[in-house]
């Protein structure tokens, strides 16, 4: 059985460049609870006060 060394070379690369995507746009996405209560804050003072 003959081995394609291409695709046993190129399928983990693939799947890095694919998960650190992944995770770069989870992580742009994810808010701390310190920013949210931050951004409620601003709102408050924007319309309320």
């Amino acid at each position: 059985m003959v081995m394609n060394h291409e695709i046993i070379i190129f399928i983990p690369i693939f799947v890095l460049f694919i998960g650190s995507i992944v995770f770069t746009i989870l992580k742009k996405r994810k808010r701390s609870a310190k920013s949210i209560y931050k951004l409620i804050d601003d709102l408050e003072k924007k319309y309320i006060y």
